[in-house]
This record gives structure tokens, sequence and C-alpha cells, in this order.
């Protein structure tokens, strides 16, 4: 009679006819057991067989033959426990076992498992962790091959003092350490020298982003830089290096640049109509001194100049020549010859065009000239006629000029003045200091002199 052979779950696992047995050895496939049937010879050590195989867990480097679901097996070669989970499908590798004990060593991810079942990574040295649906990533979150991410390590100073630090790698290098002290690694590390407390990235990296804050830029205190958004003072010069140049006020209607072409420096006021001023504090107060007027594109200064170089305005100008001397050497261009307006007569004209000339001032037919361009002489003409000529023989009066009258007394010693026809009648009466008289008539004394003296003479003649 042959036995039926039931599962655990009631259902019908093999039948096993008398006198044979059911074993992977012998092309059995129901188990990984030696099954017996009634009346086979020597069934003793096939149970003890049995027995020991359960015993053991079928402790082998490979997997037990036609296993059943929750069947364990000892791996020898990797020292796991495992249980037989499916038998739905296949695997290539070691069919459906799981470890037990821990995760399931592979070089791939197992075909299936049940949430919460862990994989071993062989190839990348990575854990995984079946969600139920796929295999998560628990870490390390990098291929043993691309060290990368937050480790931590301890490092050693020259003294040998012990640092617990965290450092950062990217693809097996060391970007960054994060520490809480200040030493010098020992042995030295490659690109850094000394950390410090807080975040030390590795020389020639940098950080990218927006940064809440920071201390230092650019090794300099942030205290030291220039704000937007408040007044600054700066100890050092600023440069722009752009011929843009600078751009001021709310309206953005001021702006100082360097044209592109010409490179000449330019100021401007961009809106309609407003002016560009320049102030200066005087010790009276703010004052405005030059300003360019946007109505109508001239300059105008704060007041009249005080100084050689101060500026003059046309005002100021203009002004100057009313009821006012000049100074130094103005000059000015010259006007034609009968030019008559308000013109100014310069010397040229004066001299050559209006009548006056150097050696001669006349005015309507008299005039008065000077000759010295050989013997110097001098005439004086008086409506046309010269009545006086002077060289440096003396001065010759011409016929029908007049001269006053020299006074003198009879016995007078005489003078260099130039006598008269007058003077002359009168002193020819008079005669080594004795007068001399001559009349009709006995003189009269006192008539011609101050009276009669002795000596006098008298020269009478028939009337």
């Amino acid at each position: 009679m042959s036995y039926t052979i039931i599962k655990t779950n009631q259902s019908t696992l093999c039948t096993v006819l008398d006198g044979t047995i059911d074993s992977p050895t012998v092309g059995g496939n129901h188990s990984s057991l030696t099954l017996i049937g009634r009346n086979y010879p020597n069934y003793g050590a096939l149970m003890a067989d049995n027995l020991i195989a359960l015993l053991e867990n079928f402790s082998y480097g490979t997997a037990p033959s036609a296993p059943l679901v929750g069947q364990l097996w000892w791996n020898s070669s990797t020292r796991s426990l495992n249980i037989y989970s499916n038998s739905s499908a296949s695997d290539t590798v070691n069919g459906y076992w799981k470890s037990v004990g821990g995760a399931q060593a592979a070089t791939s991810a197992p075909s299936i498992g049940t949430a919460g079942d862990l994989w071993w990574d062989q190839t990348n040295s990575q854990l995984y962790v079946y969600s139920g649906s796929a295999w998560v990533l628990v870490g390390p979150a990098f291929p043993v091959s691309h060290k990368t991410g937050a480790i931590v390590e301890t490092l050693n100073d020259a003294s040998s003092n012990t640092y617990y630090v965290i450092s950062l790698y990217n693809d097996n290098t060391r970007t960054g350490i994060i520490s809480k002290d200040t030493f010098t690694p020992y042995p030295a590390l490659s690109n850094f020298t000394v950390i410090q407390p807080g975040y030390n990235l590795a020389a020639g990296e940098t950080l990218w982003g927006t940064a809440n804050n920071a201390s230092y830029l650019g090794t300099v205190p942030a205290a030291n830089y220039l704000r937007t958004d408040i007044n600054n003072v700066a100890q050092g010069s600023l440069a722009i290096q752009s011929n843009v140049g600078i751009q001021i006020g709310s309206l953005g209607n001021y702006f100082a640049n360097i044209h592109s072409t010409s490179g000449s420096a330019q100021i401007w006021n961009t809106q309609t109509g407003a002016n560009i001023s320049l102030h200066v504090s005087t010790p009276g107060g703010i004052v405005k001194a030059l300003t360019a007027y946007g109505q109508d594109g001239l300059i105008y200064v704060a007041g009249n100049p005080t100084s050689a170089l101060g500026v003059a305005t046309k005002q100021y100008v203009d002004g100057s020549f009313t009821n006012t001397v000049l100074t130094g050497v103005p000059t000015a261009p010259t006007m034609p010859g009968g030019t008559a307006n308000t013109a100014i007569a310069t010397t040229a004209f004066v001299i050559n065009n209006s009548g006056f000339f150097t050696n001669k001032i006349y005015q309507g037919n008299s005039s008065f000239e000077i000759d010295d361009t050989g013997s110097g002489t001098a005439t004086l003409s008086i409506d046309s006629t010269s009545v006086l000529t002077a060289s440096q023989a003396g001065v010759n009066l011409l016929s029908g000029a007049t001269a006053i009258t020299q006074s003198d007394s009879y016995n007078g010693t005489g003078n260099s003045a130039v006598a008269t026809t007058q003077f002359v009648k009168n002193a020819t009466q008079w005669w080594g200091g004795s007068a001399k008289f001559v009349s009709t008539s006995a003189p009269n004394a006192g008539v011609n002199d101050a009276g009669s003296h002795d000596g006098d003479f008298w020269f009478q003649y028939t009337a």
C-alpha cells in the first residue's frame, strides 16, 4: 500500500509507492529529504540521514535541492541561516532563500522580498531595505568606490591630541571638515592647513548660493564692506572700472560716466529742466558756487570775482566798463577810420583814424606840432597862421604875433624874458641909468618912470 505525503497546509506533496523512495538523489523533486515507501529495505539509515539533515539545517555551501516553503538552510560558506520563502518562481542564484539572522548578501538585489527584508549589496558595500514594493537604500549613500557624504572621523595634531570631526567627502575627495576645535592636523591633510571651529572648506573649494550671514568675506571682516542700505564711510579709494560710471538718486537721473569713444568725463542730469549745482561750505555758510541751469543750459556763478582767478560773468564785465577805471593794458579791435559809435577806441584808432597824431595836436584851424625827426622844431598855428616857431636856437615869434610886455625900471638890470616892441620902445628911454625924454615940452616927473632923477636927458623938438 503506497504512502500519501501531506504538508502542513493539508495539501498533498506526493505519493510514495511501496518499496520505493522519493529523494533528490534518485530523481525525486518533492523535498530535500528522502521519503521512504512501505517495505523499503534498510530504511533506518535513510531515516537517520533525514534526522541529521534536519538537525544541522542542511548545512552546506550550496542550497539543498527541492526545498519547501519555510525550510531552513545553514549556508556554511557565508555562515548564515536562511529560510526558503517561495517556490512559485526561480532564482538564478540561490532560489528564494533569504537570510534569517541578517541581510541577504548578494551582488544584485533579490527578485522578491517581504517588507522589512534587508539586502547587503556586496558589489558596492551598501545596505538596502525592502519597502514592500522596492529595495530602498539605507546606507551608506555612496558606493564603496565613491565615498561621498558626511563621515565622522578622528584626527590628531603633532602632540597626539585626538579631535572628533565630521569630514565631508565627494567621490572619495575630502571637501570640508566640521570641527569645534582649532588645531593643525598631523600628519598634514591635503588642502587643510589649520582647522578652525566651524565649517572648514578645502583649499580651492567655493560655497555657492545664498548665505544668511557671514563674518568674513574674502578674509576681510564683513563690517569692512560697504552696505547698500545704510550710510557708509570708506577708508580707501573707490575705483569703478567701467565707462558706464555711477547712477545716483531715487529717480536715477544723475549720472557720472566716461564717453565710450572720446574718453571724456561726463556729468548728466537726465530730468528735463533740472539743474546741476556745485556747493561749498564757506566761513559764512553753505554757498551754491556754480550752477548749470537746466532751463537754458548756461552756467551761473554765485557772485562777482574777488580774486585774480575769480570767474567773471557777463553782467560783471558789462558793469566793469561803466564809470570804471581800467587797469592793466586792455585790448580791443581797431575800428575803421570815420567810425563814430559806442565802440572802444584803441590807441591805433586815436593815432591813425581820429585826426590826432603823435606829434601834432589841433582843434579846429589851430594846432601845435612837434617835429623831432632830425633837428627838433615846434610850430604853433592860430587860425591856420603860424605865430611861433621854436628850435634848439630858441623861440621865434612870427609876424603878427604878440607877447606880454614885461615891466622894468629905468635902472633895472634886465632878465631872460622875451622883450616886446612896447618894452623895447619904453626901454630906449633909459640910458645908462638915466632917463631919456623926447617931447615938445618938458617931461612931467613920474610919467615914464617913478620920477625924474639927476642926470636925465630931455630932447625938445618943435611941434
